[in-house]
Formats: structure tokens, C-alpha cells, sequence
């Protein structure tokens, strides 16, 4: 058959050429040496409809990127389509059939001209054969058009209705939560206590809790967020005063000890923050709910910084993804996806089924938001939302589970695969009268 010696073709070719050609070596559009980079300028080639670079930029992804990532191969087959490849666009699209992974090649506009091939009854098959289990979120997204488009159908039903099972649970006094984090390397949990303006730590597999770091050696003001720098074994801190002043702490995590604390400057103030992220290359994001603003302090940078003021109502919580030039801010009303280097905001789409409204926390995981989100009857549900390839659209919602026992603003944290969290205020009540001791329960659900 013609479409199986095209893909012979193809393959020895793949193979037996990993440089290609000098020009696609050097992509006319920019240079870039690490895949995320090329992915990321390739998606802002192809929204301008420069399609030759569109296309030098998404090669260079797939020759820099993970061995034959299904992802990077379908950006690639887009490019070749979109830049008048059609042939090279069919023949990379039945290899992703035989990866038994499906795209959205039948209806996506990128492929007009390839759909018109004589080969593309062949291909059409393929993707015909395999069912939507086939497909994974984590390695098969729908990559925006160039074009807006409507967000594709998705599904919001839940997996099988497993109740959370608990992660920790530690007693203590009069307590206010302000944060949990997790140190996988100690395997303990860690809980900023916002009114008693400290950390304390609870060992994996104990209820003992432990105060780590307290205001007067750390100058903490009321806890708002904690979250750790696994990679460069940093612990942040964000607090606010009463009066709109704020400072981000940075402590050591093995030790608890305060390294540097950077106030938010004068000019910026009065603030509030909410929630802080930290980015691969160590940026550390922070959000402002009062003037719903992102503020950053860039690795080594001296102090904090205003990326964007945010057209959204009440910001509630901030995720950094994989790619450092990309962050979200769940607010009153939806999700937006934030430029870091462009330090611009887009809204994050989603099918009418899905409700992007009301998010209460979120954190990201292996290219998907995990998120709290609070339903019309005052339900809350651990809701991941799949995005596509470039991170501007929710291809799937899906209901982890039964509903979150929690009545209160709830706070989170990833640990591995599994999502851990707890309420504000969600004591069970185990506390004597006339004590001000009570026992506090975190939950975790796997996301995976």
C-alpha cells in the first residue's frame, strides 16, 4: 500500500538522519537548544501563521524532545500539514495510529489539504480503530488551531466513587491553617499555622506535631502559603500583615532555618497573598489577591517584581507548570493561562459541560490542573482537568472520587501521583471541652 512505503520511508529515514538538514538545524524563526523552548516558539510561530518556521521550530522539538513523544510528533504533523507538507503530515499521523494513539486529524482544520491524499482512507481507519480509551491524556492532547476554535466535547464523569483515604493526622492547639506542603526527602508534612505564625512538621506516619520555625526567628507576619523548592531544597513562605505589608520568606528545608526574607516593596503595597508557586528554574511566583496582581522573585534576584495585573475577580490560587515561561491563576470565574515572558493572561477554554468557576486551589501535575472546586450546593470535588498540548485548553474534567469532606478554604499539595489536602478549620471535633487541643485529618486521592 502506498501509505505503509511512505511510512517505511519515513521511518529509515528518522532513523538513519537524526541531524536532518542544516536548515532545519537552525530554525529561521529563532534558536533554541532545549525542547520545551522550540515547542513554545513553535505554538507562537504557528498562532502568527509564519508556518515555515512553525514548522523548523516543531522538527527541532522532536529531535531535541523525548524519543518518539506522541505530543511533539502530532505538533510536528500539524506543521508539516500547515506548511504544505501534506505527504510528511499523513505519514507522521499513521504513525501515531500505530502508538495506538488517536488525534483529532478527522475534523482538525490544520489537516484539510492531508485529507484529501489518496492515502488519508487508510489513516482514517486507524484512528477509526482506536477507541478514546486509547488515547492518554498525558502523552495525546489536542493542540490548539492557529485559528480560535471551540474547545472540544468532554467528559466530567467521575471515576469510580472512592472515598479519600487519609494521609496524616496530628493533634494541636488553637490552630489556623495557612499552607501544607511535603518533603518527600524527610517524608514529612508541613502546616503553616496562619493566626499562630509558624510551621510546624507531622512525620509520615506519626500524629505528632512539632512547631518548626516560629515568627520570632523567622519574622513571619500571618501565613498565607508555603510551598517547597525540592530542587534546590528551599522552603518559601508568604505572609501578610494586617496593615497590607508582605514579605516572602526563604528558608532552608532540611533545617528550618531562615536564609533571606524580601519584603514586598512599599510602591506595591498594600497586598494580599494567597498562594505561591515555585517554576523549574527556581522563579518564585506569588499572587496578590487585594490588587489581583503576580508578582515574581526570579532566581537570585534581589527583590519582588510585578509581572501582570490580572482582569480577573478574586483570584484565588496559582500553579507554575513544566514550562517556565508558563504559569495559571484559578479566579471567581475561571482559569487563566499566564505568558510569563510575555507577561500576558489568556482565558483558559473549556466545553460547555465543563465549569471552570469556583476554583478554589490548584496544582499542577504531569500536564493537567489538579483543582478544589466548590459546586453550586456547597460540595467541594477534586476535579483534574486535562489541558491540550498548548496548555490553552481543558480537553477533559474528571471528578476524583466522592465529595471532599471539607467545609472550610482548603489547601493542597502533590505528593507523587497522590494529591493531599486539608481545610481550614476541619478539626473533627475530638478536642475536650475546656481544652483548646484538636485533631485535624489530612486526606489524599490519587490523581493519576
Amino acid at each position: 500500500m502506498l501509505i505503509a512505503a511512505l511510512v517505511l520511508i519515513a521511518s529509515l529515514a528518522w532513523s538513519e538522519v537524526p541531524g536532518a538538514s542544516a536548515a532545519l538545524q537552525s530554525p529561521r524563526g529563532g534558536s533554541c537548544t532545549e525542547w520545551h523552548d522550540c515547542r513554545q516558539q513553535a505554538l507562537a510561530a504557528a498562532e502568527r501563521r509564519d508556518y515555515e518556521t512553525f514548522h523548523d521550530l516543531a522538527w527541532r522539538a522532536v529531535q531535541t524532545g523525548p524519543p518518539r513523544d506522541p505530543a511533539l510528533m502530532f505538533l510536528l504533523a500539524r506543521a508539516q500539514a500547515l506548511s504544505g507538507r501534506p505527504h510528511d503530515a499523513l505519514v507522521m499521523l499513521q504513525r501515531l495510529t500505530e502508538m495506538g494513539v488517536a488525534t483529532d486529524a478527522e475534523t482538525n482544520p490544520d489537516f484539510s489539504h492531508t485529507r484529501q491524499l489518496p492515502g488519508w482512507s487508510d489513516v482514517a481507519a486507524s484512528i477509526a480503530r482506536l477507541s478514546p480509551d486509547a488515547r492518554s491524556p498525558a502523552t495525546a492532547p489536542a493542540p490548539a488551531t492557529p485559528a480560535p476554535a471551540s474547545p472540544p466535547a468532554a467528559s466530567t464523569a467521575p471515576t469510580a466513587a472512592t472515598a479519600p483515604s487519609e494521609a496524616v493526622r496530628f493533634s494541636t492547639g488553637s490552630f489556623a491553617l495557612g499552607g501544607v506542603a511535603y518533603d518527600a526527602v524527610s517524608e514529612r508534612f508541613l502546616f503553616g499555622d496562619r493566626l499562630g505564625r509558624k510551621l510546624i512538621i507531622v512525620a509520615k506516619g506519626s500524629n505528632h506535631a512539632t512547631d518548626f520555625v516560629r515568627a520570632d526567628s523567622a519574622g513571619f507576619h500571618d501565613i498565607s502559603a508555603i510551598e517547597i523548592d525540592a530542587k534546590r531544597g528551599d522552603l518559601w513562605v508568604a505572609s501578610t500583615a494586617a496593615d497590607g505589608a508582605a514579605t516572602l520568606h526563604k528558608l532552608q528545608l532540611v533545617s528550618g532555618r531562615p536564609l533571606k526574607s524580601f519584603p514586598v516593596a512599599g510602591d506595591l503595597e498594600p497586598v494580599t497573598l494567597v498562594d505561591l508557586a515555585v517554576t523549574p528554574a527556581g522563579t518564585v511566583l506569588v499572587l496578590d489577591s487585594r490588587a489581583g496582581r503576580l508578582l515574581a522573585l526570579r532566581a537570585g534576584g534581589a527583590s519582588l517584581e510585578r509581572v501582570i495585573t490580572l482582569d480577573a475577580e478574586e483570584p484565588a490560587s496559582l500553579a507554575a507548570s513544566d514550562d517556565e515561561s508558563v504559569a495559571y491563576v484559578a479566579h471567581r470565574d475561571g482559569l487563566l493561562r499566564i505568558d510569563l515572558r510575555a507577561r500576558a493572561a489568556a482565558r483558559v477554554t473549556a466545553a460547555r459541560t465543563i465549569s471552570l468557576a469556583r476554583l478554589e486551589r490548584i496544582r499542577w501535575t504531569h500536564r493537567a490542573l489538579v483543582a478544589v472546586r466548590k459546586d453550586d450546593d456547597g460540595a467541594r470535588h477534586i476535579v483534574r482537568f486535562d489541558l491540550n498540548a498548548a496548555g490553552r485548553a481543558v480537553t477533559k474534567a474528571t471528578v476524583l472520587g466522592e465529595a471532599v469532606p471539607t467545609t472550610g478554604k482548603t489547601f493542597m499539595t502533590m505528593s507523587g501521583d497522590d494529591l493531599v489536602y486539608l481545610a481550614d478549620g476541619a478539626a473533627n471535633g475530638s478536642g475536650r471541652e475546656g481544652t483548646a487541643v484538636a485533631e485535624f485529618v489530612a486526606y489524599r486521592v490519587h490523581v493519576r
